[in-house]
């Protein structure tokens, strides 16, 4: 019992240092060794009992910081975040009972499925994803460009399971010295790959994002409203008039919902005629359904002008048990319970659509560029911010307010993700954050500028727009469907001749003895 506890904690230990900020990526390829060692040979019963545990264990190193916007996040994570480990535990004993060579032949393909499967669906959430802990080793992860995210997590699993592999051989030296050959091979493999240049002939668009640094407990509080205004107004008005094309404030840096609010709408045209640069801001809208019931979104807004319509966006990925509870819309007990008790979620409705917005260039205001507003929790998904440029967007802007989970890890893990959409989509990036980390990422996912957090801030930068679409944002997860396929085959085909492993396990024991 003791030494399992020790093998559990060392596998949500290694996993939990291995993220940002620590720049301790390399205890990833030995992260899940423990976990192997730990539940190979258990029953079903209780490899699923110990992934649970450490599923728990590594959600406690990893998302820890969940407890602080909503008590419910709490319950999600115990009843769903440690069940996907408690899954692949289970799978990856059954086949390991039948021989130990396809178990861990099969832990890649069955680790990087669960990745991915953890994104699909109103329950997604892709936050403690093997291949983020890779996010400050550049020249390890340009090849996302064709495989996203999950090929990174597919390449972490196959060296855990070769230096594994190489202990258990470690009596028989020819075995460990060709493993040891393959393991260094398999290593440098990612610094082969050649990224793709961006061209020359990509515009050029100057930005400035401002960081205002306000607390999120506080600034929806009546009498706070209006320092929000003066105090973006302030850091605004410091850039200067028409020295950028674009301002960029954070999500819900507008603690009114705009649109509906003459004074504060108003306010903002004004700050857009004095300094004649448009306005990009995240804004809570709503929507009337009838009478009486209407509908809340976490939106974005580019306001152009002196007199509207101005063009707005609607936050489709939103925060499972956070922004929204999952299918409430489908399950009629989950509306009651959201009836009768206030669990501390926030009820938000999904947006219909991906929106582009376009932009006039200041040198030539005949000219337009296409560009696609990202929020929050949605730039953890890469299919979504590649369906955005696949649309047409020459640059990403990601607006968050990472200021809920505090001096805790995940503001800097959640801006280190930004890093791999910069690459998935040779897309330039400005992530704007109310309180850190805001920062502007080039298409190689070299981060140009960046803030610290709880900090008043403006930086500027210039990006150099998007010219062609790679592999992975034409085609998608093509990368995960393949694995995620032979994940269900290698799982099939050992069910199918488990009497055969059955028996040529039985012929080894009886030659041995």
């Amino acid at each position: 019992m003791q030494m399992n506890l020790l093998l559990s904690l060392a596998t949500a230990t290694l996993i939990g240092l291995s993220f940002a900020p620590l720049p301790l990526g390399f205890l990833a390829y030995f992260s899940i060794i423990p976990f192997l060692a730990l539940v190979k040979d258990f029953s079903l019963k209780e490899s699923f009992k110990w992934g649970y545990i450490t599923g728990l264990f590594i959600s406690l190193f990893t998302i820890y910081w969940i407890v602080f916007p909503t008590s419910l996040g709490v319950v999600a994570v115990i009843l769903v975040h440690a069940l996907y480990y408690g899954l692949f535990a289970v799978l990856f004993t059954r086949m390991a009972a039948n021989s130990l060579t396809l178990g861990l032949a099969s832990v890649p393909f069955l680790w990087t499925a669960i990745e991915y499967g953890k994104s699909v669906g109103e329950l997604g959430f892709p936050w403690v994803s093997l291949g983020y802990s890779q996010s400050y080793y550049l020249p390890f992860i340009q090849y996302v460009e064709y495989t996203s995210i999950y090929g990174v997590s597919f390449w972490i699993c196959v060296l855990n399971v070769v230096i594994f592999w190489i202990y258990l051989n470690r009596e028989d030296l020819r075995i460990a010295s060709i493993s040891g050959i393959v393991l260094v091979i398999l290593f440098l493999l990612p610094l082969s790959f050649a990224p793709q240049k961006v061209k020359a002939n990509s515009q050029k668009v100057k930005v400035a994002l401002v960081q205002g640094n306000i607390d999120p407990y506080q600034k929806w509080e009546k009498e706070n409203r209006d320092r929000s205004f003066f105090l973006f107004d302030s850091l605004s008005q410091s850039i200067g008039k028409g020295q950028v094309d674009l301002i960029i404030w954070p999500e819900t840096a507008t603690p009114v919902y705009l649109l509906r609010s003459r004074q504060k709408l108003s306010w903002i045209t004004g700050l857009y005629e004095q300094l004649n640069t448009p306005i990009f801001t995240g804004t809570p809208d709503y929507e009337w359904i009838d009478k009486k019931k209407y509908k809340t979104f976490n939106s974005l807004t580019l306001i152009d002008g002196s007199t509207g319509p101005f063009e707005l966006y609607s936050k489709i990925k939103l925060v499972p048990f956070g922004e929204r509870i999952p299918y409430q819309d489908i399950l009629f007990f989950i509306k009651w319970i959201l009836s009768k008790f206030n669990l501390g979620e926030g009820n938000f409705s999904p947006g219909e659509s991906i929106k582009l917005f376009q932009l006039r260039m200041r040198q030539n205001p005949e000219s337009k560029i296409s560009f696609g507003g990202v929020i929050c929790f949605e730039s953890t998904f890469p299919e979504f911010v590649g369906e955005v440029v696949k649309k047409g967007a020459a640059f990403i802007v990601i607006v968050t307010n990472d200021g809920w989970y505090k001096r805790t890890g995940a503001p800097y893990q959640h801006a280190q993700m930004a890093v791999f959409r910069a690459i998935e989509n040779r897309t330039p990036i400005a992530r704007c954050a109310n309180t850190g980390i805001s920062m502007t990422i080039d298409p190689y996912g070299k981060i140009r500028k960046e803030t610290g957090i709880f900090e008043e801030a403006v930086i500027t930068d210039t990006l150099q727009t998007r010219t062609q679409l790679t592999y992975f944002t034409k085609n998608g997860h093509v990368f995960s469907h393949i694995i995620s396929a032979i994940a269900i085959v290698l799982l099939i085909f050992t069910s199918i001749f488990e009497n055969y492993f059955l028996n040529d396990k039985k012929a080894s024991i009886s030659k041995k003895s």
